[in-house]
């Protein structure tokens, strides 16, 4: 039997290949390395350049001082601070290799806030000015001018610290959105404090009479958390060989856990990853009310496997999250995530808000044997209670289960009612090289043994009814089924590409038609973009207008019902 599922060396070595191939076209950028800065230590010391820097701080918090007066102290506060961070990476790389700390002479180094417990070598591997980051496969530098050196801190996978408030891939690193700043307290003989801010946290700071917008780069650290993760690399991989990726098959997020933020869940489509949305994401933290009211988190998947069993990990990450975050349930915030779902994604994301999937199978075309044995499954009660017969339990989650709560949806180019690439010779030849994980094997083979028919006298045609590819198809059973299935009442909004032709509604963004992607309920938008829609800026731009307004609702119905509510997601400090 498993030799349907591409054991054979031929075949098996022609994708390892085609892997191969794509992993050395894809090396991710390497981080720069430690370097010295123009202004060297023979030309200013280090602590006549922190004098300079005390001179500046107290012009830019002085009531005394005119704009012009502080913006001039500010940018060059700004200019000897990086050098300063520069001259102490260099220093401090080389103590880190060594597993030493360096003590900062003439200051305190204190992170997140708090002072320093343990030596930094032992969270970070390297952390980095985000101006020395040349940007690759994002296209626009989001940034924030203001207070202090925006930097990344690197993590590598054996220093992330697995606490219950943190959504990370296993066995892969991650990164700190991180901003340096030196204050100057105003006690007499203390020292000065190198602060490395978490800048997803604090957004300005008080210095003197005067609040200042902490400076930030946020594509920075999105360009190295997808170099870092690999995931990209790997969407090939993810197609032809699902069983490879369970190290980052689930939920991922750059940010730690904020209750106070409403969590935005990106789904990637076929032959794809999650860092398919980073152009969009680095767009969207251009809006300071996006940042301050929406954390993004990314559920990366293999894409060989059939969106609809896929669509089971999605609701089981979802849950586990919540569960471990959020046990008691108290946390509207929950309530409100939007979950965004782009190609196949957006099928895994309607097929999870649907109010009675299990009526997916009553025409399932698998013979009369079958929907005699399962009609009498067809019902609510299942999505809690055990199937009578044991044999078929595997896969009950798959089709009973409860819709995700989420408080809006965004579909984009979503092929709702099928694509018919999916249907071409070639896809079907691509389907066959699918190497399908040995767990899923034996649940296919309960499910066949439970129809008693024409799936166990056709073996391939079982096979291909598990892979992505033939549940894309606008004759596969998924999709003719999906069309019956109600869902739930949410705020719904499709963003759907037509190439630029402007012919909607008989266009097509090269991929799914429009007659697919149009859906009927909800707002609509067309871009002038292929399938592809989420890397152009005027989606974005649409994507960001839907979250402002979500956010503005919230907040208004928030205030309508009075509520205790968790402290604010804007956070200041004063220093």
């Amino acid at each position: 039997m498993t030799t349907l599922f591409c054991t054979r060396p031929l075949v098996r070595c022609w994708a390892l290949l085609m892997t191969l191939l794509l992993l050395v076209g894809c090396a991710a950028p390497l981080i720069p390395a430690p370097r010295e800065p123009e202004l060297t230590r023979s030309e200013i010391s280090d602590a006549l350049l922190i004098e300079q820097m005390r001179r500046n701080w107290d012009i830019m918090g002085s009531r005394r001082a005119s704009d012009a007066e502080r913006a001039r102290a500010l940018e060059d506060y700004n200019k000897k601070l990086l050098t300063l961070v520069q001259r102490l990476r260099l220093d401090v790389r080389t103590a880190w290799e060594a597993k030493k700390q360096v003590m900062p002479e003439g200051f305190e180094l204190r992170y997140g806030g708090r002072g320093l417990k343990r030596p930094l070598y032992v969270v970070y591997d390297d952390i980095v000015p985000a101006s020395e980051i040349e940007l690759d496969e994002i296209t626009e530098r989001v940034t924030v001018p203001g207070l202090g050196v925006p930097m990344v801190g690197v993590i590598p996978a054996d220093k992330i610290e697995r606490s219950e408030q943190e959504i990370h891939f296993r066995q892969r690193g991650t990164v700190s959105t991180l901003t340096a700043v030196m204050a100057f307290p105003a006690k007499r003989g203390a020292r000065p404090v190198l602060h490395l801010i978490k800048r997803h946290q604090v957004e300005q700071m008080r210095v003197g009479s005067h609040r200042y917008e902490i400076a930030a780069d946020f594509s920075a650290p999105i360009e190295i958390y997808w170099s870092l993760t690999r995931v990209k690399d790997d969407r090939w991989l993810g197609m032809l060989q699902p069983q490879e990726l369970r190290d980052t098959t689930g939920l991922t997020c750059m940010e730690n856990y904020n209750p106070n933020k409403i969590p935005v869940v990106l789904t990637h489509g076929l032959m794809s990853s999650a860092s398919t949305f980073n152009n969009m994401v680095n767009r969207l933290m251009a809006y300071p009310e996006i940042r301050r009211n929406y954390q993004f988190w990314y559920f990366n998947y293999p894409t060989g496997v059939a969106w609809t069993l896929t669509a089971d990990i999605y609701r089981k990450s979802l849950a586990e999250a919540r569960r471990r975050l959020d046990p008691h349930k108290k946390n509207t915030n929950w309530d409100r995530m939007v979950v965004v779902g782009h190609s196949m994604g957006g099928l895994i994301t309607r097929y999870s808000q649907c109010l009675e999937p299990w009526r997916m199978l009553e025409d399932n075309p698998a013979g009369e044997n079958r929907m005699r044995n399962m009609r009498k499954y067809l019902d609510a009660r299942y999505v809690h209670e055990a199937f009578p017969d044991s044999f078929i339990e595997p896969f009950r989650t798959d089709y009973f289960f409860e819709p995700v709560q989420a408080g809006m949806v965004v579909y984009l180019a979503t092929p709702h009612r099928g694509s018919p690439v999916a249907s071409m010779g070639i896809v079907s030849w691509l389907m066959r090289l699918i190497v399908l994980p040995q767990e899923l094997i034996s649940e296919m083979y309960n499910i066949a043994t439970l129809q008693q028919d024409s799936l166990l006298m056709e073996p391939e045609r079982m096979a291909n009814w598990f892979t992505s590819g033939s549940q894309l198809s606008p004759r596969g059973y998924s999709i003719v089924g999906l069309q019956k299935l109600a869902v739930r009442p949410v705020p719904t909004h499709s963003v759907i590409g037509d190439r630029g032709k402007g012919d909607t509604p008989e266009s097509s963004d090269g991929i799914v038609p429009y007659w697919s992607s149009h859906i009927g309920w909800g707002s609509e938008t067309i871009v002038p973009s292929g399938h592809s829609v989420q890397d152009l800026p005027e989606t974005a731009k649409a994507v960001a207008q839907m979250l402002l307004d979500y956010a503005d609702k919230n907040k208004a119905d928030r205030q309508r019902r009075p509520q205790r509510r968790a402290p604010s997601a804007r956070r200041s400090a004063s220093l």
